[in-house]
């Protein structure tokens, strides 16, 4: 073993990890991104005010990992809302967790009682491999139409017929018994606290060949492409695309704070949220903020067109504030695949990223902690 500190490629959430972990086992280590900043995937930018994610997307506090690394006491974290609004027609249902509000799970128009309640017993039930989470739920009629396949698209920024079940059951548990919410600062505040603790982090240090590196342990950490290019993997699994756009909206919009769905799926609007309502620190003082996910490429026109049926409001004057194209979102985990048992490649050189565990933060930090354990191990 080479008495070098360990090269870490890649400083979003799995290079972190990996070297938080080896760091914790007395390993030097060194971290090489080929960006300007930590975080890949998770990152924030502030623009005259607004705070704007690089893509929507919401921290469950109840993640194993994060509890793991006991993040949240320092990075002044929001709850947000388990409830999510519905658009059907000219009128908006909110459906909330029926343990916290009994009475939004009685009206009918987001699924019926019969269906509410065999949703119930399916979360209780094992999900087999072989099948998709759309698949698996579609017998639950217009609970799923209206609720649960808008909602699993925007989780996971595909249709539920290419998610495996087994991936989709456990995204819906974690929802459901966990705390979702984001730092105050955005959710970019997640990577720049784990970068604060790692030693050695090189930014602006893009790798093109591991040959540099040769006769050192290496843990390729970077996105699903990059490491197929440097590791040589010549097939790949899909990966999501999404684009994120963010409107100033009048402030007397909505008072709401959820996410809001498109019960009736009458345009390309997978999800949207006055996101300056759950943080009010998202937008300046007397301004809101709209945060709005599509999937695949769409034009403003026809985005513009979708909110103004789901939000039942003219929208031709918001302000576009931002536009984030994301053509590597996230993998898609389809139905028959399983992650990967093993993060070793060949001797000394070992793989990390949310592509071999799940496709959520938390799938990135135990992709990260697990491959620097096997090296511990080897």
């Amino acid at each position: 073993m080479s008495d070098k500190p360990v090269v870490v490629i890649g400083g979003g959430l799995a290079g972190l990890s990996a070297a938080l972990t080896l760091q914790e086992a007395g390993r030097d280590v060194e971290v090489f991104e080929g960006s300007d900043r930590v975080g890949g995937r998770v990152a924030t930018d502030h623009i005259d005010g607004f705070t704007l994610d690089r893509g929507f997307q919401l921290i469950n506090a109840r993640y194993p990992e994060i509890e793991r690394l006991d993040l949240l006491r320092e990075l002044d974290f929001q709850i947000a809302s388990r409830s999510v609004d519905i658009s059907l027609g000219d009128k908006r249902y909110s459906l909330s967790d029926p343990r916290s509000n009994p009475v939004s799970a009685l009206h009918s128009r987001t699924g019926t009682l019969i269906e509410k309640l065999k949703f119930a017993s399916y979360l209780f039930s094992s999900s087999s491999n072989e099948k998709s989470v759309g698949q698996e739920l579609e017998d639950l009629g217009s609970l799923y139409t209206r609720v649960l396949r808008p909602f699993l698209s925007g989780v996971f920024l595909a249709d539920p017929n290419l998610i495996s079940a087994v991936q989709g059951r456990e995204l819906i548990r974690s929802f459901i018994s966990g705390k979702p919410g984001l730092p105050r600062l955005g959710a970019g505040a997640l990577p720049q606290l784990l970068a604060k603790r790692v030693n050695s982090i090189s930014l602006n240090s893009q790798v093109d060949s591991l040959a540099q590196f040769s006769g050192r342990t290496i843990i390729v950490a970077t996105d699903l492409t990059t490491s197929a290019q440097l590791l040589d993997i010549p097939n790949v699994p899909k990966l999501a695309s999404s684009i994120t756009w963010y409107h100033e909206v009048p402030a007397d919009l909505t008072a709401s704070n959820q996410l809001l769905l498109d019960g009736e799926n009458r345009g390309p609007v997978v999800n949207s949220i006055v996101i300056s309502n759950f943080i009010s620190t998202y937008a300046p003082v007397g301004r809101s903020l709209l945060s709005t996910t599509t999937i695949g490429y769409t034009s403003e026109s026809e985005v513009r067109r979708h909110l103004s049926l789901m939000w039942g409001a003219e929208t031709h004057a918001w302000p576009l504030i931002a536009k984030y194209e994301i053509p590597k979102s996230l993998p898609i985990f389809s139905p028959m695949s399983a992650p990967a048992s093993s993060s070793k490649v060949s001797e000394g050189i070992y793989v990390a990223g949310d592509f071999r565990t799940a496709a959520s933060q938390n799938g990135a930090l135990l992709s990260g902690r697990l491959a620097a354990q096997e090296l511990l191990l080897d």
